[in-house]
C-alpha cells in the first residue's frame, strides 16, 4: 500500500483501478467458475443490457480493444452465447446479439455480481453520490477529450 504521501495514494486513476480490483476480485472466482473469461463477462454484460450491437459498438460499450472483442466473439458464439449476423447494407460489417442461453447465464452472473457488491459495501454506507460524482466526472472528461479532438480536427 502507497504511503499517505506517495503519489499513488492520491492519484484518482490508481485509486479508481485499486478500488475496482478490491471490489471485483471474488466475483472473478464466479466467473472462472462458470468458464467465462472477464473480457467475455463485459460483452455479455453489455449486449444484454443494450441489445445487439455492432462489433465496433460493442468494443466501445465494453471498454475493450476491437481485437480482444473479436477473439472474445469467437469463444461466445463457440459456446452459443452469442450469435452475429451480416449488416444489411455493408456485408462486411457484423451484428452481435445475446442468444437465450447467452442471456440466461448473464443473468445468473449479474445476480452474483450484485450479491456480491451487496456484501462487500454492506458497512459503505450511502453511495450514491460518489456514484453521480463518477458518471458527472466520465462525461466531464469525455467532453473535454471531444473538444480537443474537434480542435485539433
Amino acid at each position: 500500500m502507497p504511503s499517505e504521501t506517495s503519489f499513488l495514494s492520491s492519484y484518482l486513476p490508481y485509486l479508481l483501478r485499486r478500488a475496482d480490483q478490491t471490489l471485483s476480485e471474488p466475483f472473478y472466482a464466479v466467473l472462472t467458475k462458470y468458464g467465462v473469461a472477464r473480457s467475455e463477462w463485459r460483452l455479455l454484460a453489455v449486449l444484454r443490457e443494450l441489445g445487439e450491437l455492432a462489433v465496433v459498438d460493442l468494443a466501445t460499450a465494453a471498454l475493450s480493444p476491437q481485437p480482444t472483442v473479436t477473439h472474445a466473439l469467437r469463444r461466445l458464439e463457440k459456446r452459443g452465447l452469442v450469435s452475429r449476423t451480416a449488416g444489411t447494407n455493408d456485408k462486411r460489417q457484423r451484428f452481435i446479439s445475446i442468444t437465450p442461453t447467452g442471456a440466461q447465464l448473464t443473468t445468473t452472473l449479474i445476480d452474483e455480481a450484485k450479491q456480491l457488491e451487496a456484501d462487500a459495501l454492506v458497512e459503505a454506507g450511502d453511495l450514491s453520490t460518489l456514484v453521480e460524482q463518477l458518471h458527472e466526472l466520465t462525461a466531464t472528461v469525455e467532453a473535454r477529450i471531444q473538444k480537443r479532438a474537434e480542435m485539433r480536427g
